[in-house]
């Protein structure tokens, strides 16, 4: 056979080998560095979109990874542009979410000498990816791509570097072609899946098969393994309710009869039904703070099995009963046949359960219903997203920014179908992944009406992302809660001092500043104008939109009441 070879400089070699693993585009900001990579990139026919903020062309790609399941896509130059990513691959770390981080680095033969914007990038990135790659030898590129793809999709994903010197780049190199190959199993998550051991899953039957209001807790960790066709068969197959954590929204269709809505510090009835469950069945969660509301969701006792691709993760914080160690998607699919032969009999005597949860959700709703119909000016947070409910297709997609469009959304918006709809950058709570999550989610579902919820403060972090967008043809809506404050601090400082210090801002009219970046813009001021500017921008998705709609300004309002109650860690809050 004859050997075939290609001469191209390092930059080339990437894209080129990139360009294997599908058509995710690539988000950063060019420097000397990585020239080559953005020639290549334009020679190979790969999209490529400048933005303006290093730290929102990884949150850009985030949301496309969390979206596609295919690994987002973003670089950054030497020094400044390396360290500005830190925050957006800790929430891709801490999320599991699969993300490639291209980084252009110093010419070695003049690294610590001085170099302009040189610093030691890689010691501060180490902490916040699964892996560091660093091309020291231009013939590797492909093994190390290759690599980079297969530790961002397995396991539990997350972000990899791929560092690469200023000479690696420009150098050229007689490649061989036969080198340029990928393992498609890489390019989207799970690549691999494993289930747990038999004598381990027989137990786990025998315990779900025996408990009479078992209950499944499930995180984003369903999203990961793209299991909500699994965990629907499998709670609908043995009548058991489903709670959600934040990340773990759209698992089960909200309005699946066997949702219990979310759990942890924000919560509708679910962990009222925790405390009674005689089995709890985690999956895919990781049990943190909010979902245990600080650890104090679990009473002494209580029977649970934690399943979960990460084997460390198992018992890390409550006192488990049973671990099963395996891909959420296979392990319920396993149980679902253990139990088969038993399931008519356990549905008959689980009915109780479910008939007590949808009384207790029949009441909660009777609860929160003044929210979603509330004609209070300012505007209502649940009149805000009552409405939107209302005119989002069941199949729209709802991205959450960090604080208050997180938690309100969590408690009160409710999916339609199972499946990621809903995207809330949980991994680390940052403010400002609103806009740029808009941005890579449109880009992933051209054809589907994205709406970002993000907050005046998260606007400011971001702004310049709407001429990226406008440049990029990603036309979403992007709705400001504007309340003239970092409205999270302020309310937190109000119930905690009754007064602020560095917490408010200057009134702004986001709509004018949106026209007058080229998008449209639309301030609603009224509960009755909501619903007539969600058709508008729904109808008229020609370019980016900005809804601006001016929420109430007083503190005591602000949070949901598992917000404030949780400095006091009071008992039996109840968030509406």
């Amino acid at each position: 056979m004859t050997k075939t070879t290609l001469v191209m400089n390092g930059g080339r070699a990437l894209a080129k080998m990139i360009g294997l693993t599908g058509p995710a585009p690539c988000f950063g900001m060019g420097g000397f560095q990585l020239l080559p990579f953005y020639e290549g990139m334009r020679a190979e026919g790969l999209r490529h979109f400048l933005i303006n903020d290093e730290r929102c062309g990884a949150f850009a790609a985030d949301a496309y990874a969390r979206v596609t399941g295919r690994p987002g896509l973003c670089d950054a130059t030497l020094g400044p542009g390396a360290t500005n990513l830190v925050t957006a691959l800790v929430e891709a770390l801490n999320a599991g979410v699969p993300l490639i981080a291209i980084t252009g680095d110093s010419h070695r033969a003049h690294a610590w000498k001085n170099m302009t914007q040189e610093c030691r990038q890689l010691d501060i990135l180490r902490p916040a990816v699964k892996e560091i790659l660093r091309v020291e030898v231009i013939q590797r590129i492909p093994e190390f791509v290759r690599r980079a793809y297969a530790v961002a999709t397995s396991g539990r994903p997350g972000p990899v570097v791929i560092d690469i010197p200023e000479d690696i780049t420009h150098a050229e190199y007689e490649f061989d072609m036969a080198d340029f190959h990928i393992d498609p199993a890489t390019t989207r998550i799970p690549a691999r899946r494993t289930r747990p051991a038999t004598e381990e899953l027989t137990r786990a039957a025998a315990m779900i098969g025996a408990a009479k209001r078992p209950i499944l807790l499930v995180g984003g960790g369903i999203h990961l393994s793209d299991a909500s066709a699994a965990l629907v068969a499998f709670a609908d197959t043995q009548e058991i309710a489903v709670a959600h954590t934040m990340s773990g929204k759209g698992a089960i269709a909200c309005n699946h009869r066997l949702s219990a809505g979310v759990f942890g510090r924000y919560f509708r009835v679910a962990n009222d039904l925790i405390a009674q469950s005689d089995c709890v069945i985690v999956v895919g969660c990781k049990l943190g703070e909010v979902a245990t509301k600080r650890f104090t969701l679990f009473k002494p006792g209580t029977r649970i099995i934690q399943i979960d691709s990460v084997a460390e993760e198992i018992g890390r914080t409550a006192n488990i009963s049973l671990g099963l160690w395996g891909d959420a998607r296979e392990t319920l699919l396993a149980l679902n046949e253990a139990l088969a032969g038993d399931a008519g009999a356990v549905r008959g005597a689980r009915t109780a359960m479910v008939q007590d949860m949808h009384a207790r959700l029949d009441v909660w709703r009777a609860q929160a219903q003044p929210r979603y119909t509330s004609t209070e000016v300012p505007i209502n947070m649940g009149r805000l997203i009552g409405e939107l409910r209302k005119q989002l297709p069941a199949d729209g997609i709802l991205i959450a920014d960090g604080g208050f469009a997180a938690h309100w959304t969590a408690l009160l918006f409710d999916t339609h179908v199972a499946g990621r709809t809903y995207l809330a950058d949980r991994g680390l709570a940052s403010i400002g992944y609103g806009l740029p999550g808009c941005l890579g989610a449109q880009l992933a579902a051209p054809d589907r009406i994205v709406v970002g919820i993000t907050g005046d403060g998260g606007l400011n972090m971001t702004i310049g992302e709407l001429e990226t967008a406008r440049r990029a043809g990603a036309n979403f809506i992007l709705i400001v809660v504007n309340n003239a404050a970092s409205g999270y601090v302020k309310a937190l400082q109000h119930s905690m001092y009754g007064q602020y210090q560095s917490s408010d801002l200057i009134e702004m009219n986001y709509a004018r500043i949106a026209e007058a970046m080229g998008c449209r813009g639309i301030r609603v001021e009224d509960p009755e104008r909501l619903a007539e500017a969600y058709s508008a921008a729904f109808k008229n998705r020609d370019r980016p939109t900005v809804i601006d709609v001016v929420v109430t300004r007083d503190p005591a309002k602000m949070l949901p009441a598992a917000d404030s109650r949780a400095l006091k860690v009071e008992k039996g809050d109840r968030p509406v």
